[in-house]
């Protein structure tokens, strides 16, 4: 006879009151003999109300139904399970409907009375998220390393078919690759603070500002760590590209950078005027622009249109004000 819902063994209501993540008790039948505080707030379900429902059609998403119940069968039928005391991450349910990435552990036990299964489960959503961000880094890395030496070569040939003698070529040219430095040692490392957007544009076009070949500005806002990983990358990208096919291809482009709110949105605009080196089909797709919408959308929840024109190109970007 399995235990009476909302009377569990001591022992076992100590292991629900004491652990620190959701803890999941389930009878043979698979029914919710047990639910702590933490599965009631990562879930959204009371103690009572998952006390007596099937785990199955509470927290498991439809598709791993079959499979639980022909795993909990062959359990009973054999003391043996696939599942069963090993980690697995997998998709749960909360009440809204909404899934929540989780790491899993089931324990089978006998002692606290009789048969009944054990879960330990941990919210792993903002784990799952740094890891793909990290490794969305690692391919842009990647790709910086290589496009690297091709923007190092544009910008000393520009430099030096601009400058009179070698100490302005030196001049120029250390502070056009400075200018890369910063922006690049934004892209690898990590921003955990409050970025204004002045700050982050002049860490990306500083030295082209002093060379006269930039403008940009704005009211102060503030971006968060994660906007300000993904909008270096974004710009840096532009700026990239600016320099290798854009208006930056030759002495006499110009970009011009500006961004306003209207408390609700940011809009960023990023301009290209002068004649482009190629034809924008030629770098309008690519990993590059992968990654640009990407960050887009992962990191700043926004939208970006791109207008190719005659006379360089128009960026528009806009995103969501950081709460």
């Amino acid at each position: 006879m399995n235990m009476p819902w909302g009377l569990l063994h001591p022992g076992l209501q100590t292991v629900l009151d004491t652990a620190l993540d959701p803890v999941v008790v389930m009878d043979t039948d698979g029914m919710v003999i047990g639910w702590n505080d933490y599965a009631e707030a990562s879930f959204g379900w009371t103690g009572e109300e998952a006390r007596g429902q099937k785990l199955s059609e509470m927290i498991i998403p439809h598709i791993h139904h079959e499979a639980l119940e022909k795993g909990l069968t062959h359990y009973l039928a054999t003391g043996e399970g696939p599942v069963l005391d090993r980690r697995i991450e997998i998709n749960a349910l909360h009440r809204s409907g909404a899934e929540i990435a989780v790491e899993l552990s089931i324990t089978a036990s006998e002692q606290f009375g009789e048969k009944l299964f054990i879960g330990y489960i941990r919210d792993i959503t903002e784990r799952k998220a740094e890891a793909e961000r990290q490794q969305r880094i690692l391919q842009e890395s990647e790709h910086r390393v290589k496009n690297m030496l091709t923007v190092v070569q544009a910008i000393a040939l520009q430099t030096a078919a601009n400058s009179p003698d070698m100490a302005s070529f030196t001049d120029s040219f250390s502070g056009r690759l400075e200018s890369l430095a910063r922006a690049h040692q934004l892209l690898v490392g990590q921003v955990w603070q409050d970025v204004a957007i002045s700050a982050l544009v002049d860490r990306v076009l500083g030295a082209e500002v002093l060379a006269g070949r930039a403008r940009f500005g704005g009211p102060e806002l503030l971006l968060k760590a994660g906007q300000v990983l993904g909008l270096s990358m974004i710009l840096h990208e532009l700026y990239t590209n600016a320099i290798k096919y854009g208006a930056l291809c030759s002495e006499e482009g110009q970009i011009e950078f500006d961004w306003d709110s209207d408390g609700r949105t940011i809009t960023l605009v990023w301009r290209e005027l002068g004649t482009p080196c190629e034809a924008p089909d030629a770098h309008s797709s690519g990993f590059g622009q992968r990654m640009i919408a990407m960050s887009v959308k992962s990191d700043l929840d926004g939208t970006i249109e791109r207008d190719w024109r005659p006379d360089g190109l128009t960026a528009t970007l806009s995103l969501p004000v950081a709460a």
